[in-house]
This record gives structure tokens, C-alpha cells and sequence, in this order.
């Protein structure tokens, strides 16, 4: 970071050789101007910003108490250094009241004018990060009071936090921007749509980027520019980023109490166009089927849902069933609204399984969703049709082969690391549940013992190296307990680490 000084003198031999006798840039400076009197000075900064000022304090026409005024009044990030003679330095104690960063007494020294302009420095990127941090929590705190409006009640103190941090919402279009496929990584995308927004504020909303854009009164129909400023930021993250995004926009809405269903709208389209050709859709009543009491929450839920199985994570997907009925559970939800929910999952497995021209779903489910008599055995039936979709898209047996096959070369490839059943269904973006019992189907083995079998075989040819400790044959292959790894050793060798090796040097007697 290079700094800008102003030198203001009206002797022309010291301004000069302040100017340009003294090597500013070994203190990473440069001399952005001269002044030979406080009212050039002044002129000076009321076109031209900087940040440090050093100033004589005797000069004709404005003297340097007038200028260390001006850049209080007019630029408190600017710091000031006056250089002044002794018999004026009381009169200078007077520039106190203008934050004034050091006195200096004339002549001037060079090293303590360094020392003074670095001490300024310093202040000035403390400062400055101070104000940059304040930037981002008033960021931060907008961002999470919108993120609470989109999917929560209004209440009193919610509206009271809108004040104060000046978010208005009048009359607005909503936008929800989306990376194709769905990624968490979109700090990049808020980043485009800060800079290239127009009238607008945006936010991250779980995996999406939700843009409001303001318009006037009479604007009952989306504006061009809003709809090519969207067509804008999606050509950008396509053509500098090489990705893919998708919108949904909103009809137009009106006051805070909209906010949620505006970001609900938003979604919806984003959903029924996210595969597209152009990537942005506009919301019509046609789009919900005639639903219209989905939450902006349920439909980010079905959105996620819906790109889980198409990326057939089928463990991200159960974890959105999971955090959908914790909801209506301690929400006390409608059970219409919730079966009117689950009919729409329903219909998501089956477009879903339709692209992939997969065996389709059993109308049988639909019907027990709708005769569902409590909310348990909802969740019950809603978790069989997600079962069943994942049966469908993963195929039956063969493709029950080929997930053990891909976890059996997992396993192999990571036995020094932390493995678990979890951790390897995070790996092939599975439920734990299905790959336990898909595992011990195909290999009538569970997977603890498979790993654990094939830790000591490879522990077995490590030990058969003389080179190699035990304790290292053991972290090799993912025991950091020296003790845990004999013991298991000999649960599967029927002899301790130590007896093994001691038998691989002693030849069998015929």
C-alpha cells in the first residue's frame, strides 16, 4: 500500500526539499502535491484526496491551524503533521481540538519526520481495519436479519432491526440465483451480483443467492433492466467463471409482510426452470400447482431435495426429509400443509426417476401419504418412497455391486485414515443405512468386519518387513492405540503381532 502526502510550506526551499529530497518511497510514500500556503492547500484537498498532511503552521493567507480544520471537518480519515517553530509551539497545542496525528518541531528532522509519518501509517490501518470490520459485521448483521424475514414470523423485534439497519422494502422483485449443479461454494456468485446489481440488495440464503431489486409504484411488470441486469450476472459467472447458474424471479410484491412468499416465488420458478435453456425464469401461479402454502423454508427444502436425488447424494436427501419433519413436528403443522408437502416429494421422486428413464414409483405411496393418519407414520411412508427411489436409481442387484465394489476400493485405498460407515457414505453420497445393509447383503459380512480384516492382512505384510516397528505397522494402517491393534491382531491371526513375527523367522518342522 503506498500512501499519498501533501506538503505544504510557504518557504519554497524546505517545501522542495521535503518534496523531493527525501527517499518517501523506503516508507512506502509518495508526494501527491505541494502547497505554498493553507487556502492552496485547501483547494487542493477539496479536488484531491490523501492521507497524510504535513503542514508549517505560519503561513500567509490560511495558516496550518486553518488546514488541519479543513481535513478534520471535510476528511477525518486524512491524518495531519504540523511543523512549527518552538516560540509557536503553544499556539500549535491549539490544533489538538483537530486531531492533529504529531507536532514537529522546526528545523525539521528527517528522522523524526519519518517516525511521525509512520506513527500517522499505523494509525491510519488500524483505522481503517476497524472501519472495514465494523463494514462487515453491519454486512453480516443485515444479511441474518434478512435470512429471519425470509422464513420466520414478523415480529416486533424483527421489524425493529429493519430500522435499524435501513432495510426498506417498498415495492420490490425478488430474484434467487442458483450454481449449476448445486454447490455451498457461491461466494463468488454475491460477489458478481454485488458488482453488477443494480438498485439492489442480496444475501445468501443456505445454497442460494437471493437478490431483491427495487423498483417504483407503477412498475406492476418487471422492468428490462432488472431482467437483463439477471441475464447479465449469469453471462459473467458463465463466461469468466465457467459455471453455470440459474434464476427464478418473483412477481411483484410490496412491504416486509410479503418478503417470505416474494423468496418463495422465487424458488419455485428457480426450480421449474433450473435446467432450462436460458437458465432464468419468471414465477406464475401455474408453477406451485395450485399450492400456495409453501413456505420460502419448504421450498428451498423441496429444491434441495430435488437436486440431492438427481445428484443421487440419497444421504443429503434423508437429511432434508429428517429437517423437514423436525419442523412440522415442533411447528404443529397442518397435516394437510405437510401431506399437501409430501405429495409434492412424491411427485419429485417420480420426475426425477422419469429423467433418468428409471422404473417408475408405486401410485401406492401417493395414496398413503394422503391416508396417513398421524405424522409418524407419514414420516415412515415418506422415508419408504425415498427407499424406493433410491432402489430404482441405484438399479437392483448390479447396482448393489457395483456400490460395495466402489466402498471395497475405498476401504483399501484409506486404511490409515479414520474410516467409518459414516465417513464412507459420506464418500459415495449415500445413507449410512443403505450401505450397511447393502454391504452385508452382497459379502455376509458387516463392513466393521470387512475393515477390520483388511487392516490386519495389510498389517501382516508390513510385519513381515524387519525394518518396520510395530507400533508403525500399526498406524500404518490406521491403529494409533499400539495395544487396541495387538489385540484385534489377535482376534483375527489367533497370535499376537510379536508371536507372528517371531514365527515368520523361525522355519515349521516338517
Amino acid at each position: 500500500m503506498i500512501f499519498k502526502l501533501l506538503i505544504v510550506d510557504d518557504e519554497a526551499t524546505m517545501r522542495r526539499g521535503i518534496a523531493n529530497y527525501m527517499n518517501w518511497a523506503s516508507i512506502d510514500c509518495e508526494v501527491a502535491g505541494t502547497a505554498s500556503d493553507g487556502a492552496e492547500a485547501i483547494d487542493f484537498l477539496s479536488r484531491t484526496s490523501v492521507d497524510v498532511v504535513i503542514t508549517d503552521i505560519k503561513m500567509p493567507e490560511a495558516d496550518g491551524l486553518d488546514v488541519a480544520r479543513y481535513v478534520y471537518e471535510n476528511h477525518p480519515d486524512t491524518k495531519v503533521i504540523l511543523l512549527t517553530g518552538y516560540a509557536d509551539f503553544s499556539y500549535a497545542q491549539t490544533a489538538i481540538r483537530y486531531n492533529v496525528s504529531a507536532f514537529i518541531l522546526k528545523p525539521t528532522n528527517k528522522k523524526a519526520l519519518f517516525e511521525a509519518v509512520q506513527d500517522a501509517q499505523k494509525e491510519l490501518l488500524t483505522s481503517r481495519r476497524h472501519s472495514s470490520r465494523l463494514k462487515e459485521e453491519m454486512a453480516f448483521l443485515k444479511d441474518q436479519t434478512l435470512q429471519e424475514l425470509t422464513d420466520q414470523p414478523l415480529t416486533p423485534e424483527l421489524i425493529a432491526r429493519l430500522k435499524k439497519y435501513e432495510i426498506e422494502l417498498n415495492f420490490y422483485y425478488v430474484a434467487a440465483f442458483q450454481v449449476i449443479p448445486i454447490s455451498d461454494d457461491v461466494a463468488f456468485l454475491k460477489n458478481i451480483i454485488i458488482t453488477e446489481k443494480q438498485n439492489a440488495y442480496c444475501y445468501r440464503y443456505n445454497t442460494l443467492i437471493v437478490c431483491i431489486y427495487f423498483v417504483e409504484e407503477t412498475q406492476a411488470q418487471l422492468p428490462d433492466s432488472v431482467f437483463e441486469n439477471i441475464t447479465d450476472i449469469t453471462d459473467i459467472a458463465r463466461n469468466l467463471h465457467s459455471l453455470q447458474t440459474a434464476a427464478g424471479i418473483s412477481s411483484l410484491h410490496e412491504g416486509v409482510s410479503q418478503f417470505g412468499s416474494a423468496v418463495s416465488e422465487a424458488i419455485c420458478a428457480l426450480t421449474a426452470n433450473f435446467y432450462s435453456e436460458n437458465n432464468i425464469a419468471l414465477f406464475s401461479p401455474t408453477l406451485n400447482n395450485g399450492n400456495s402454502d409453501l413456505t420460502a423454508e419448504d421450498s428451498m427444502y423441496l429444491f434441495q431435495f430435488e437436486n440431492s436425488l438427481n445428484n443421487r447424494n440419497f444421504r443429503e436427501a434423508q437429511s432434508i426429509l429428517s429437517s423437514m419433519f423436525m419442523k412440522f413436528k415442533s411447528n404443529f403443522v397442518h397435516s394437510r400443509e405437510v401431506k399437501n408437502i409430501c405429495a409434492q416429494i412424491y411427485y419429485i421422486c417420480c420426475r426425477v426417476l422419469i429423467k433418468r428413464e428409471s422404473e417408475s414409483i408405486n401410485s401406492d405411496f401417493l395414496t398413503k401419504i394422503q391416508q396417513a393418519s398421524d405424522i409418524f407414520a407419514l414420516e415412515n411412508q415418506t422415508e419408504k418412497l425415498l427407499c424406493s427411489t433410491q432402489e430404482h436409481l441405484l438399479g437392483t442387484f448390479s447396482g448393489q455391486n457395483r456400490l460395495v465394489d466402489s466402498a471395497i476400493a475405498y476401504i483399501h485405498a484409506h486404511l490409515r485414515d479414520n474410516l467409518s460407515l459414516e465417513t464412507l457414505a459420506e464418500q459415495l453420497h449415500i445413507s449410512p443405512s443403505h450401505l450397511s445393509r447393502t454391504f452385508k447383503k452382497t459379502q455376509q459380512q458387516s463392513l466393521t468386519e470387512y475393515i477390520n480384516k483388511a487392516r490386519i492382512e495389510k498389517a501382516q505384510e508390513y510385519l513381515s518387513d524387519p525394518e518396520t516397528l510395530t507400533y508403525e505397522a500399526a498406524q500404518l494402517v490406521g491403529y494409533n492405540d499400539a495395544t487396541y491393534f495387538s489385540s484385534i491382531f489377535k482376534k483375527y491371526t489367533g497370535v499376537s503381532p510379536t508371536d507372528y513375527r517371531q514365527n515368520l523367522k523361525t522355519p515349521s518342522k516338517d
